[in-house]
């Protein structure tokens, strides 16, 4: 099977042994990284890394799909890329991973055949939990994971606690925002823009807003997200493009995501940092997921979950005092602008690299030495 060269990559640190000196990896063949899928690197990590190919679709994948079973024909194919990805792996220093079904069967294929090398970082770990019978699953899988990147240092101590690991097998990489390569025109408007779908509570931001003479705007193509509960008439609900969505975003004078919690996963984190970026005081709803990115009143604003009289308050405070609200927002684009795509996958890429035992990069390079008859 061949590979093509990766024109991104990951970084990890956290490692108690000597690690190679990522500088020097450009010139130095010795360490190879088998990417998961393509990400924005630094050149000096692209130049050591392979981004394992697509596969294509079977045909009884192409069947699935036509009855209507398009998940079960998705996760037909992560579990056959997870069984290649295994095969592969053997030639490589490290193995970067996702969190999905594909990441954690290959951990499986891993502890099942005793298989400890080479070294296996899996990023974007967004777990529910589930049954106990799939948590013993994600337990069994994760024996032969060296390090789980997470998005919020709360999850470190959940999971762990969730899937009976410990608590080192995480790490804590900040997250990133989107919006290097987009263009939009950001502007102080005059309303508060609320968005997104994923465990977003738009009842308890209605709430808080009701009575007060803001003009408000939710963005949310999930129509369930606005079952159960009336819109005040000042509040107006859109679903709109990706594109459309931003731009409202970016028009806006104060961004609020009210997030759900009580889930072992910590959503939310790159609609905050999007619009952190654009210089926006954003208000978050769930203070144990945003205390990595928002420093209270400084960088943003966390309130609790369902305290709608703190959110209220919060977001009248923003509203009446713009001067606030501009040093606020000042304060987030300062935070969140470096927190680029390629940013954090370095910082994985380098923890990797910190991972990998320097016997390990000895071998292999003496190895490559014979192969090539030097």
């Amino acid at each position: 099977m061949t590979f093509t060269a990766g024109l991104e990559t990951k970084s990890v640190s956290e490692s108690h042994i000597a690690s190679p000196d990522p500088a020097a990896l450009r010139h130095d063949n010795s360490v190879r990284i088998l990417s998961s899928q393509r990400v924005a690197l630094d050149p000096k990590y692209a130049a050591n890394t392979d981004i394992f190919p697509d596969t294509p679709v079977a045909w009884w994948e192409k069947v699935f799909n036509a009855v209507g079973m398009a998940e079960t024909a998705r996760r037909s194919k992560q579990v056959r890329r997870s069984i290649a990805l295994f095969r592969a792996s053997s030639s490589y220093s490290a193995v970067v991973t996702v969190g999905d079904l594909e990441g954690l069967a290959f951990g499986m294929w891993r502890t099942i055949f005793r298989r400890p090398y080479p070294v296996n970082i899996m990023h974007d770990c967004l777990w529910y939990g589930g049954s106990w019978l799939k948590r013993a699953w994600v337990r069994y899988c994760l024996r032969s994971v060296d390090t789980c990147i997470v998005w919020s240092s709360v999850e470190r101590v959940r999971y762990a606690a969730a899937y009976k690991v410990p608590e080192n097998k995480f790490a804590f990489v900040p997250h990133h925002h989107t919006m290097k390569n987009y263009s939009v025109d950001v502007s102080e408007g005059d309303y508060v823009f609320a968005g997104g779908n994923a465990d977003r509570d738009y009842r308890i931001f209605a709430d808080a807003v009701r009575g007060l003479d803001i003009p408000c705007v939710i963005a949310t193509n999930r129509p369930e997200n606005l079952q159960g509960f009336t819109l005040p008439a000042t509040v107006k609900a859109v679903s709109v493009s990706p594109t459309e969505f931003r731009q409202l975003m970016a028009g806006a004078r104060i961004v609020v995501i009210p997030m759900r919690t009580g889930f072992l996963h910590a959503g939310g984190q790159q609609s905050v940092l999007n619009a952190m970026s654009m210089g926006k005081p954003v208000i978050f709803t769930d203070e144990e997921g945003g205390v990595d990115y928002i420093s209270d009143w400084r960088t943003g604003v966390l309130v609790p979950y369902r305290s709608v009289g703190k959110l209220r308050s919060a977001i009248k405070t923003l509203w009446q005092d713009p001067v606030m609200s501009r040093l606020i927002g000042d304060c987030a684009r300062n935070f969140a602008v470096p927190l680029t795509t390629q940013s954090c996958n370095d910082a994985i890429w380098k923890l990797c690299i910190d991972k990998i035992p320097p016997q390990t990069i000895a071998v292999e390079k003496l190895a490559r030495v014979y192969s090539q008859g030097l």
